[in-house]
């Protein structure tokens, strides 16, 4: 199944739409996201016209804060839920409500904030899609009992893309669906009302490119006059609005807003542009700020928030230089091309910056050329939709052949400069062109230092930390991971690199009131008054050992799935947001009847009181009264409590309805999680690094990162987005543990604890783990690994060496659960007969091995019983001991071991691999399978030279049902795993277990 309904509406968007069975469909519209002033509007003229509707009146009734997306748990007591963009398709992107939706005796209503010209969603494969055309298509696929569409009276309501307009009007003409626009009934199948809708639509579609090109005209030519065109606290420092004796803005025919200058920052301009052009540094020309601001010369103007001011930079270094760079510059935009050192040269020589930068590093350095000139530079969007766009004689700049809207780079006419107490002008606020000049070539020059992304990307070179994509999150009080009683905790990650090169990361914590702040909020430079950074900072991991340690938990998450590199069955997932239902309304009625429960069982409580009180008295039949009005009260309560229960099974109802029909399966492409796998592996043995196009894909993988101290550990949860077939993301949960390196002293080895998580629990390579740590196998062997083994009952040494040289990974992971008594579930393919006979092997104190996994070159033994099965006859009748040996090179001696092994009383007796072909015992064959439906068919042919399987006095399997050939005790019942399909051979002799892994794989017989 796919991430969308059989009636082509994504999931999400139709849970939320609910499944009632509604007549009549009815949307409002605005085209300014979180708008509530103009949405209102629109709400209050739609109930005026469909008042009538007793639906309607009732959801006219709702309170304003019902519809307020920043409190939904308002609305959702009156059955609302909010819409996103990412609801509405699997490629949108976006969380913020956008819309809400509810569903009242038979009419679904839709409150939409959103343009209805936009293209709110970009396609790869077709044209992009406007969001509120996706909404209105969906709720007609959604509801087939529809049989009408209500808007206002306005039709541009509806639509004002001709496109959107066809599609909406065509899927109601099929589906029978009849149009209202202001209660005017638009019925298609009557050619009459088609052709009225036809012209409807006419007016709508050329109503907004009309009203574009004269709004879009009229700031142009505003902005080319000299005109302010833009809100007070968005103009550069130095000028204000001109306004009248009342304190009103006045408006000058085509120029509109006038700017204005303001004399009092003559010496505000001269203090700062002369630090500027000296060099000072940005943290001290905020100081300056700061006391201008202070003697009220000099205001901060943030049109985001109105209440910001310079000081509250004081204890924050990174705020105190954002803020004094955006006095000269737009801090939010950067060229896209730095300039180079001969065109700052040349401007410095006094050229003309039209004939020296392009436009964007015109519009960069806009501010302090209207300071040297008069004349602000700046760009204009342009909401006109199609290409060569000329506006009174300036063309759109488009930023490439797709780009259908682009802008207009417009030079105003000058601005009035301030005058002083004479009423003379002075021109640039009093400054030299000089010192404008170089405050400018300042500006530009640090552009050849890029600002360095979060994370610790290196800019020159094509690599970058493969793990960067850390976000910040909140744990609330008395929650796990909380440092504070009284506010919650906000966490986040930040890139580090100590004196040895070793890419690091901190994790660091403060209240969240510290990280509030203007816009996305503050970064970890600040923490609070009087606060410092290493005393927030929680833990140090390293970046190698969490790439490793992720590779290792991703891969055992899709191994579990499927082979890698196939397509899989995967169980898609919602994503951890919060979202609201009519459970919640639900839920508000069981707190109503709660509340009612506790009056009444007061009440009770008190009937009974005063009958008691009554008898007392010696008034037998007011006691009876109070009796009578308590037994009363009972059975309310009991009724009340009833309905609670009623109430509540409902709700668990539909949360079991709503799991089941979240839960879909899909195709996932895991593949991709193969190549992050062998991506990851690779970053962690390079400190960390990787190519730039693995961190981005990482980035897009993993998401929802949480980190956790806890003492010498530092634990990690994300979740890795896989690619899904027909479109969008499942969610595959991943957890881990990792070193806290911050609290390990100077160079000391590793705890035990760590090295068996790493190697038995996780199943990693010893090399691998060994080059993490920055130590030899042998260090790790002979201090944790051994030590440990024997700790836990593990004492032979031909057991231990096999179990840390096992190329099986699951085998030291199950000893470790089986040792440590871990009840960690096992998969569900592994036997228990095989478990017990892991356990077994593993713990018999007198296990006789050699010193690895596989202790002999089986190479030849597969090549032998290649020979013997390669045919029926063959299989059956074997070939001569003679003509098997010349074929390997081998001697008839050895051949012969093959089938009764010699006895040796030091180190330990080989397993049987052939048996004899006749009495004589002159040819060999493979050894039958004894077992079901193998027996006389099929042969076991797959060497497995590996404790657990010799100990059944062979080295073989069968391919088929993958059991040894022994039939006495629980050997029948013991299937081993399809990984033991895989072949392994010995490194060779003069190899040692304290250096290299002694256990290689080899290519697995034809």
């Amino acid at each position: 199944m796919s991430t969308y309904t059989d009636r082509k509406v994504h999931r999400p968007f139709a849970d939320k739409l609910g499944t009632g069975s509604p007549l009549s469909g009815h949307a409002v519209r605005f085209s300014v996201i979180g708008d509530a002033g103009g949405i209102a509007a629109q709400r209050a003229a739609h109930f005026s016209i469909y008042g009538d509707n007793p639906a309607i009146a009732k959801i006219s009734a709702f309170p304003d804060d019902a519809w307020d997306p920043s409190s939904p748990e308002v609305g959702a007591k009156y059955g609302i839920s909010w819409i996103t963009m990412a609801d509405l398709h699997h490629t949108a992107r976006g969380t913020d409500p956008i819309a809400a939706v509810v569903c009242v005796d038979g009419v679904v209503f839709l409150n939409i904030t959103l343009s209805s010209t936009l293209k709110h969603i970009s396609r790869q494969d077709g044209e992009d899609l406007n969001g509120v055309t996706v909404m209105i298509m969906a709720l007609l696929n959604h509801f087939p009992s529809l049989r009408e569409m209500c808007w206002a009276d306005d039709v541009t309501r509806a639509g004002r893309d001709k496109a959107d307009w066809t599609q909406i009007t065509t899927k109601c003409k099929h589906r029978d669906i009849a149009l209202v626009f202001g209660g005017q009934r638009y019925d298609q199948r009557n050619p009459g009302d088609e052709l009225a809708l036809g012209a409807l639509g006419l007016v709508g579609g050329n109503d907004d490119p009309n009203r574009r090109r004269k709004l879009t005209g009229k700031r142009l030519m505003k902005c080319k006059l000299g005109g302010a065109a833009i809100s007070e606290m968005q103009m550069p420092h130095g000028w204000h609005q001109k306004k009248d004796r009342h304190g009103r803005p006045v408006n000058e025919g085509d120029r509109g807003l006038i700017p204005e200058a303001n004399p009092a920052m003559i010496p505000v301009f001269g203090a700062l542009y002369d630090a500027g052009a000296a060099g000072e540094s940005y943290q001290v020309i905020a100081e300056r700020m700061v006391a201008f601001e202070a003697d009220g010369r000099l205001r901060r103007r943030d049109h985001t928030n109105l209440d910001n001011t310079y000081a509250q930079t004081v204890d924050d270094p990174l705020a105190r230089y954002d803020a004094a760079k955006s006095f000269f510059v737009r801090s939010s935009f950067r060229p896209r091309i730095a300039p180079s050192e001969q065109d700052i040269a040349r401007y410095l020589a006094g050229e003309d910056p039209a004939d020296v930068f392009d436009a964007d590093t015109r519009l960069y350095i806009a501010k302090v050329e209207l300071l040297r000139t008069g004349r602000y530079f700046r760009r204009l969007r342009n909401d006109i939709r199609g290409r060569n766009i000329v506006l009174d004689g300036i063309p759109a700049t488009y930023r490439d052949d797709r780009d259908e809207y682009g802008w207009f780079d417009i030079l105003s006419a000058p601005w009035a400069w301030p005058t002083d107490d004479a009423g003379r002008e002075v021109p640039r606020f009093g400054l030299s062109d000089d010192t404008c000049r170089k405050v400018a070539a300042r500006l530009l020059g640090e552009l050849r230092a890029p600002k360095a992304a979060t994370g610790g990307q290196a800019h020159r070179t094509s690599t970058r930390r493969v793990l960067r994509g850390f976000t910040n999150w909140t744990v609330q009080p008395a929650e796990a991971g909380s440092k504070y009683d009284d506010e919650p905790t906000q966490w986040g990650v930040e890139a580090r690199n100590n004196l040895s090169g070793r890419a690091n990361f901190i994790l660091l914590f403060r209240r969240e009131s510290a990280g509030a702040g203007p816009r996305t909020g503050r970064g970890w430079s600040y923490f609070g008054p009087g606060e410092s950074k290493p005393a927030h900072i929680a833990a140090t991991g390293s970046l190698a050992e969490l790439a490793a340690s992720v590779a290792t938990h991703l891969d055992r998450a899709v191994r579990s799935l499927a082979d890698l590199g196939s397509i899989s069955t995967l169980t898609e997932l919602p994503a951890e947001e919060q979202t609201y239902d009519q459970t919640a309304t639900w839920e508000h009625r069981i707190d109503l009847k709660r509340t009612e429960l506790t009056q009444l069982e007061a009440e009770a409580k008190g009937h009974r009181t005063m009958a008691a009180l009554a008898a007392g008295a010696g008034d037998d039949d007011e006691a009876k009264a109070y009796a009578a009005q308590a037994s009363e009260v009972r059975t309310r309560v009991r009724d009340v409590e009833a309905e609670i229960a009623r109430i509540a099974a409902k709700v668990q109802a539909h949360r079991d309805q709503q799991r089941a029909s979240t839960a879909h399966d899909d195709q996932a492409d895991v593949s991709v999680a193969a190549y992050l796998v062998a991506g990851l592996e690779g970053s962690a043995r390079r400190n960390g690094e990787a190519p730039a196009r693995l961190g981005r894909l990482c980035d897009e993988t993993f998401t929802d990162w949480r980190l956790r101290p806890d003492g010498e550990d530092l634990a990690w949860t994300c979740a890795a987005l896989l690619p899904l077939s027909s479109g969008g993301h499942a969610r595959l949960p991943l957890a881990g543990t990792i070193r806290n390196v911050r609290t390990r002293t100077g160079k000391t080895l590793a705890n035990a604890e760590t090295v068996v998580r790493y190697v038995f629990e996780e199943g990693r390579d010893l090399t691998e783990v060994a080059d993490l740590l920055q130590v030899t196998r042998k260090t790790l062997l002979i201090k944790r690994v051994m030590p440990w083994l024997v700790s836990e009952g593990v004492t032979a040494r031909g057991a231990k060496c096999a179990l840390v040289d096992h190329p099986v990974p699951a085998v030291r992971q199950e000893l470790h659960r089986w040792l440590t008594r871990d009840p960690g579930a096992t998969t569900a393919t592994t036997s228990s007969a095989y478990l017990d006979r892991l356990r077994a092997t593993y713990e018999d104190p007198d296990l006789a091995w050699g010193d690895s996994a596989v202790p002999d070159d089986t190479t030849w033994i597969a090549e032998a019983l290649r020979l013997l099965a390669v045919d029926t006859e063959t299989r059956k009748h074997g070939l001569p001991v003679l003509d098997v040996a010349l074929a390997l090179g081998r001697s008839e001696a050895e051949v012969r071991e093959l089938v009764k092994p010699q006895k040796r009383s030091g180190g330990f007796t080989r397993p049987c691999y052939l048996a004899y072909a006749n009495k004589a015992k002159t040819h060999v064959k493979a050894i039958g399978c004894p077992h079901g439906r193998c027996k006389g068919r099929r042969f076991a042919s797959h060497v497995v030279l590996l404790p657990e399987v010799a100990a059944s006095g062979y080295g073989v399997v069968c391919i088929h049902c993958r059991r040894t050939p022994a039939t006495h005790e629980a050997w029948p019942r013991t299937q081993f795993p399809t990984t033991y399909l895989e072949s392994w051979t010995n490194r060779g002799p003069g190899g040692s277990l304290r250096t290299e892994a002694q256990t290689v794989p080899t290519s697995r017989p034809a």
